[in-house]
Formats: structure tokens, sequence, C-alpha cells
């Protein structure tokens, strides 16, 4: 048997490095909310199309789930829905369309009875209320390209 251990890090955050990390959070949550609404609206249409008779080969293209073809779509057009793109690292997007990658195909997988469980429909990421926690044991650091070093207080969890 393998033990695995976890560790939750508080991040003592300049005001700087702050706005940096909330800056890459949103890019996140900005593709993975991009993407879904892409996946909805394919899934919508080619429903709606099936619904006036369309033969399956002349109903509008599916879109990929993977994570390659969500990152390939979301590439052809993250300069129109976010334009600010080159401000925060491509892997802060990459987070949101990954977790959206995943959540499709878990979704997808319990609405074919190959998961335990009741299926729930993907949701859109949601922003989520920042807890700053700090205590023992002593400072470690963290960092990023983009955001530079931050200053880590963590204990077990």
């Amino acid at each position: 048997m393998r033990t695995i251990q976890a560790y939750r890090f508080a991040l003592d955050l300049t005001p700087g490095q702050e706005r940096a990390v909330n800056a890459h959070v949103g890019a996140a949550r900005v593709a993975h909310n991009w993407a879904l609404a892409r996946v909805k609206a394919v899934m919508d249409q080619r429903a709606a199309e099936r619904s006036y008779g369309v033969p399956d080969e002349l109903l509008t293209p599916s879109l990929s789930w993977s994570l390659a073809g969500l990152r390939k779509a979301w590439n052809a057009a993250k300069a129109e829905v976010a334009p600010w793109w080159g401000e925060v690292s491509k892997e802060a997007f990459n987070t949101g369309l990954d977790a959206l990658a995943r959540g499709l195909k878990n979704w997808a997988d319990a609405r074919k009875g190959g998961r335990a469980g009741g299926w729930v429909s993907p949701v859109s990421s949601r922003a989520a209320v920042a807890h700053r926690r700090c205590g023992s044991p002593p400072a470690r650091s963290a960092s990023s390209p983009t955001a530079g070093t931050w200053c880590c207080r963590g204990w077990a969890g």
C-alpha cells in the first residue's frame, strides 16, 4: 500500500504578487468558461439540427473535448476573447482548459455508466474567496516565472 502525504501552504504575498496571482487565476477561469460555453453551444446546435432531421454528416462539426483540442480552439480565439493574454503565463489558460477537459471526460464517462455515482453537468468556474492563513512551520518559498518568489507558511493537511 502506498501512502501519499499532502501539504497545504498559505502564501504571504505582496500586493503586486497578489495582483499577479489573481490575474493568473482569472485567466484560468476565462479560458475554462469560454471553452465550456463553446462546447455547450456546439452540443445545443447539434441537438437542434438533429431535431430538424439534419443527417449526421451535415451536422455542425463537433468540438474536441481533449486538452489538445480545447487548446487549439483557445489559441485560435484568444486574441479576441482575452486581448490581454500576453500579460500572464500561457499555462494559466492551460490550467483552466485542462480542468475542463478532465471534467468533460468524467461527465461523459458518468453518463455512459463508466463512473460510480450520478452524473452532474459541467458548470462554469466561479471566483472563490481567498483565505490567508499563516502559522508554523517556518516559512518556505515558491516561485513563478511571471509573479516572482513568494513566502509560504505551510502545514500538513
